[in-house]
């Protein structure tokens, strides 16, 4: 293999936040902002500007009306582009939605102050939720998932109301999420309902009676709108999450006009206060970095790495804290997945189950996330300074220290607690039944494709020396990923029978065979053109049962070389075996361990080393040979299609 590739890990986060980035939707489709220069049916600001919110509804529903505050002259749409319904207004407006006809009764659907939403453009496409005009509409935050929670009652109301247009319109089934317009004609037709609707109609039920010479929404129970406001509300969370090193920590005696800039993944063993104070004795630094992947079932699963070790101070002074990873190794920190970690309607992370990654066997090293809330919807501040500047505060004003990003850890003796920054990047969208076929989207005596079995083939660079390993996997029918690894599995040879299997509340599944299968990534989005129907993957393999490969990731998407679909015209249209694997440049997909990097850069520092080398710690063989393996490229075939089970074809009965 000749081809290597060096993702930006150190900075991938940072580079994203700073200098922005369109996400799945922008990198495999056309860029929905095209064309758009100021005032449309669906824009009230050019959205190229930096003073313009562009934003995305999670239900894909176009035709919702929204009037910006500070334009008191046009009125808007949201408009469908692409895989995305968008709108737009100025940062700062109050954006009131709601569906009307011409001289019609009008369905409020809440008035939200967008610096709720976003105060800042940011890398991730700003989404108004279902949740978000539910709580506009009643004023109140729920508190539980359920039906006795007014807002819950809500924003299942406004599911119950868009599935049942949707199945009139024929673009979706009930219980599946696909866009839908309501179209001026339809809105005109409101004139035939008696009255407006707002919360109280909402919450009591009045609106189906009232609505149903408009639309009839019996054909939804709440029972199971309540289960796609489940779904819109992972859906929205379903994203890469990266922390970074603490490339622009400054040490001791430096500047404080860089107080704005993030600290990144950082600690040390005293108040976070004195973590650059040469004063200190025996001061140790921690500091580390993660990319973490979030399905459409709420899962997050990932790992990262830690480097801890004596600052390095000269001249009495403390020199960046960076500099240690050039002088110790890296550990690798393993995430235990859950699908807990994040309150949906607050955005703050789950004190009483907070993420927590397993640093050694001893589970009293782990080290946890305490704290923090996504500002902005995609950002963990961990300091006061960053925080200022994501939420536009002055100096003066007060910070809520709740929300700053904290992380704590107890390892060797010693107690490590630091500030941390996490960016949430390339959510993903609804999946088009024209390529994500299902048993639910689909008619009886029609074809369907998901759940897919299929076999990865993961092959390693020339440097390895080591033969490639196949992996069974599964993308099932909310377009999630787990292993099929069959019960006799060797080290190279990890395809699966095509089991079916049931969830643990630890994120695992167990098979019909009694193996144990693990989540490894997601679908992103859809692409549907001539020759070419594809869905995006991102997959990240993190568990030492996957040997060799464990840590190997695709998909992330932080470049289009970087990004992973599976192209299935060829299944579409009735080849069994149809379907290949490429990046968003139709090219092989490069695949990259992050630990065996860092592990490969701290090798190849040692070896280059010709005084003090006493001072470093040397690399075990097992550490030389992971080395080795940070990368190579993979491809896709589907299950073998002799077992009936395995079959890519499926015909509803």
């Amino acid at each position: 293999m000749n081809k290597r590739i060096v993702l930006p890990f150190a900075l991938s986060a940072l580079a994203l936040l700073l200098n922005g980035c369109g996400g799945e939707s922008a990198k495999i489709n056309e860029d929905p902002t095209k064309g758009t220069t100021g005032v449309t049916s669906n824009t009230s600001c050019d959205v190229n500007t930096s003073t313009c919110l562009q934003f995305a509804t999670d239900y894909p529903i176009a035709g919702l009306n929204f009037d910006c505050s500070t334009d008191i002259v046009h009125h808007f749409a949201t408009k469908l582009d692409s895989n995305t319904v968008t709108g737009a207004c100025k940062l700062g407006d109050t954006a009131t939605f709601y569906i009307q006809g011409v001289e019609s009764p009008k369905i409020s659907l809440g008035a939200i102050n967008l610096d709720n939403i976003s105060k800042l453009k940011m890398p991730t496409l700003a989404r108004i939720r279902v949740i978000d005009l539910a709580m506009a509409l009643t004023g109140k935050t729920p508190t539980t998932l359920d039906m006795t929670d007014d807002t819950i009652s809500v924003a299942v109301a406004l599911i119950r109301i868009f599935q049942s247009l949707g199945a009139e319109n024929g673009d979706n089934v009930i219980g599946d999420i696909q866009p839908t317009e309501i179209t001026q004609e339809k809105k005109n037709q409101l004139a035939n309902i008696s009255g407006s609707i707002g919360a109280a109609e909402l919450i009591s039920g009045q609106y189906a009676g009232i609505l149903k010479p408009w639309i009839d929404v019996s054909s939804i129970s709440d029972t199971e709108a309540l289960e796609i406001l489940k779904q819109l509300l992972n859906l929205s969370n379903t994203a890469v999450w990266t922390a970074d090193l603490p490339v622009f920590k400054l040490g001791s005696g430096s500047s404080s006009s860089t107080t704005t800039s993030p600290d990144g993944f950082f600690g040390c063993n005293v108040d976070y206060s004195k973590c650059v104070d040469a004063s200190v004795s025996n001061l140790l630094h921690s500091m580390g970095n993660f990319l973490l992947l979030t399905d459409r079932q709420g899962y997050i699963l990932g790992y990262g790495q830690q480097w801890m070790g004596a600052a390095t101070i000269t001249n009495n002074r403390v020199l960046p804290p960076y500099y240690l990873t050039s002088l110790v190794k890296p550990q690798k920190i393993q995430l235990k997945t859950q699908n807990d970690w994040l309150n949906p309607f607050t955005y703050f992370l789950n004190t009483n189950k907070p993420l927590s990654f397993s640093a050694s066997a001893d589970p009293l090293n782990d080290l946890t996330i305490k704290q923090g809330r996504f500002m902005n919807q995609s950002t963990i501040s961990g300091t006061e300074g960053f925080y200022r500047g994501l939420v536009k505060m002055k100096d003066s004003d007060k910070v809520d220290t709740s929300h700053l990003g904290q992380w704590q850890q107890t390892t060797s003796n010693q107690s490590f607690k630091g500030a941390i920054d996490i960016v949430k990047v390339n959510q993903a969208s609804f999946l088009s039944k024209d390529i994500f076929r299902t048993k639910l989207n689909v008619e009886s005596g029609q074809s369907y494709i998901f759940p897919l079995y299929a076999t990865l083939t993961i092959r390693f660079d020339e440097a390895a020396k080591l033969p490639p390993v196949d992996l069974g996997i599964m993308i099932d029918e909310f377009g999630d990923i787990r292993t099929d690894i069959r019960k006799d599995y060797t080290a190279t040879d990890m395809s699966g029978n095509c089991a079916t299997a049931e969830p643990n509340p630890d994120g695992t599944y167990t098979d019909q065979y009694g193996e144990t299968q693990y989540r490894i990534g997601t679908t992103g989005a859809t692409l549907f053109s001539i020759n070419d129907k594809s869905i995006t993957v991102r997959m990240l393999l993190s568990n030492p049962k996957f040997e060799t490969i464990d840590g190997v990731m695709f998909g992330i998407n932080f470049s289009t070389v970087s990004g992973a679909k599976i192209n299935l015209h060829n299944l579409l249209v009735g080849q069994a075996d149809g379907i290949n694997l490429t990046n968003f440049s139709n090219n092989t997909v490069v695949w990259s361990n992050q630990y065996a990097f860092y592990q490969a850069a701290y090798v190849g520092l040692y070896d280059r080393l010709d005084k003090d080398k006493d001072k470093y710690v040397a690399p075990t063989a097992e550490e030389r040979e992971l080395a080795k393996r940070w990368t190579g490229v993979v491809s896709i075939k589907v299950a073998d299609q002799n077992k009936p089970a395995c079959k890519s074809i499926k015909i509803k009965s």
